[in-house]
This record gives C-alpha cells, structure tokens and sequence, in this order.
C-alpha cells in the first residue's frame, strides 16, 4: 500500500487560494504585519504566546518558529489589501492525524475569514494528504474558535488538559476533531 508522504505533499502546497484569501508562507518581511496582531493582547490571550513587546521580538519568532516549520504554516493574506492578517497551520501528529490551529488580527475577527482560510486546509488534508481524523483545540474562555469548528462540521468531542509554556499550570481546553467520512458527508 502506498503511503503518501505528507512533507513532499506540503511542500508542493506552498501556497493555497479562496475566494478571498492567499495562504503563502511566512517570510521574515512579514514581521510589521504579523507585530500588528501579535502585539495585540486580545489577540494573545488566546494563544500560546504573550503579546510580542517588540518588532524584533517579531522578526526572532519567525526566524526561530515559522521559518524551520515553514512546511506546516502559512500566512493568511486578504487579496484586496495584499495584506498579512494572520496564520494558520498543521501540526502532523501521525500519519493519518493532524491538528488545525490558527491565530487573526482582531480587525478581522467575525468576518468569515477563519472558516474560510481552515476549510481549504480541510480540504488538503483530507484530499491530498489522505489523512483520517483533523483535531483541534482552544482555551475553553475562546468560544470564537469553538464556533468556527463547529461551521466546519467539527464535533465537540469533550475537554482536555493543555500545557502552553506561558501559563504556570494546564488549561482546560475544548477538544474538537472530524473524520474524512465525517467531512465527505458534508461535502
């Protein structure tokens, strides 16, 4: 049985399109934008990170983090504006499973951009990486991401435990995920 090789099919896949988005990778010119949002608390409230203090605080996380994980993350552009206004990514767990997550400029919030920008990974990952489960999670408090799983027809599966360096002890956290005949159903 052939095994696709998901980094060949990622690399392949640098950058994707929607209706009103361009996925691309991150480049370290990104920085200004990505500050933009990245310094914002609101915005790292809900992530993994505290708000950046500085635009070399910026340009180190995408020397560091994206730039040698550039396979799995891309940069979310608004085709009008050209504009940097977030990121998502996949985080391959195993071979058939992958974990969706994704961080927007508060400006963009409630704009349908997130449903849009995590259907085409969806999609990907599903019809060329040939994977069976996407999961994903958010702090419980972020019932935003929650709402965007569940437009994709995620399913809310329970709660889980989460560490993230900048919090001293775990988070609760929800847990979502959808199958590959879960998706073909809905597509």
């Amino acid at each position: 049985m052939f095994m696709v090789n998901i980094n060949l099919v990622l690399a392949e896949h640098q950058t994707l399109q929607t209706e009103r988005l361009i996925l691309r990778k991150l480049q370290l010119e990104d920085a200004p934008e990505m500050f933009n949002y990245a310094s914002n608390p609101e915005v790292a409230r809900f992530t993994s990170f505290e708000p950046h203090d500085s635009l070399e605080t910026t340009r180190a996380t995408i020397a560091k983090f994206f730039l040698p994980n550039s396979l799995y993350h891309w940069g979310i552009v608004e085709k009008t504006s050209g504009q940097l206004i977030g990121e998502i990514f996949l985080n391959p767990i195993n071979e058939k499973t992958v974990e969706l997550g994704w961080i927007l400029n508060q400006d963009h919030w409630g704009k349908g951009i997130m449903p849009e920008a995590t259907e085409c990974l969806l999609a990907l990952s599903f019809d060329k990486l040939e994977v069976k489960v996407i999961q994903a999670k958010h702090f419980t408090e972020n019932a935003k991401s929650g709402r965007v799983m569940e437009k994709l027809g995620m399913k809310h599966l329970g709660k889980v435990y989460s560490y993230f360096p900048k919090f001293k002890n775990p988070l609760l956290t929800d847990y979502w995920a959808i199958t590959k005949d879960e998706y073909d159903l809905l597509h």
